[in-house]
């Protein structure tokens, strides 16, 4: 193996240690704040608020679990698999799901819960937006990559 693909194999069990402490680090801080919701004063108004706020967290737990994914698999040597486009296009949807639930889906969920009066029908967080939009084109590059790795394998029958 090149000292390239090394390398990136060296960079990729690093990366997975790091991702899976932010998703562990990322799953506590979700669990603290749902043991905090039993010491309110009104319980269901408070989980209620709390999911409803915490919803895009979800999508963007799912995509680190992706990017954990994607990274073990580049670690175990999984350079052009056929499996990393689909990783790509999961992180991606996930991606694009969180922006969409911190965009639309909470601030939708928090006019429902307060009332037409109570909640924006968007929320225009610029971040929110560039990381929904980002994953959109992770989920096409997703398909490039596949696509690719199909003619490759057609290309080395001929070969």
């Amino acid at each position: 193996m090149s000292d390239t693909y090394q390398s990136i194999r060296d960079r990729s069990r690093w990366l997975r240690r790091l991702a899976t402490f932010v998703f562990c680090s990322l799953v506590a801080a979700l669990v603290l704040e749902g043991g905090m919701v039993f010491s309110a004063d009104d319980t269901a108004l408070a989980a209620a608020s709390l999911v409803i706020y915490r919803l895009p967290v979800l999508f963007y737990l799912a995509g680190v679990w992706a990017i954990r994914q994607t990274f073990s698999k580049l670690a175990g040597g999984d350079i052009f698999s056929k499996l990393l486009p689909a990783l790509l296009r999961r992180l991606g949807l996930a991606l694009a799901g969180g922006g969409v639930a911190s965009v639309f889906m909470s601030p939708w969920l928090w006019r429902a819960f307060l009332g037409p009066m109570g909640g924006s029908w968007a929320s225009f967080d610029p971040s929110a937006i560039a990381v929904g939009l980002a994953g959109l084109l992770l989920i096409i590059l997703g398909d490039l990559m596949r696509r690719a790795s199909e003619m490759k394998h057609e290309l080395e029958g001929f070969l």
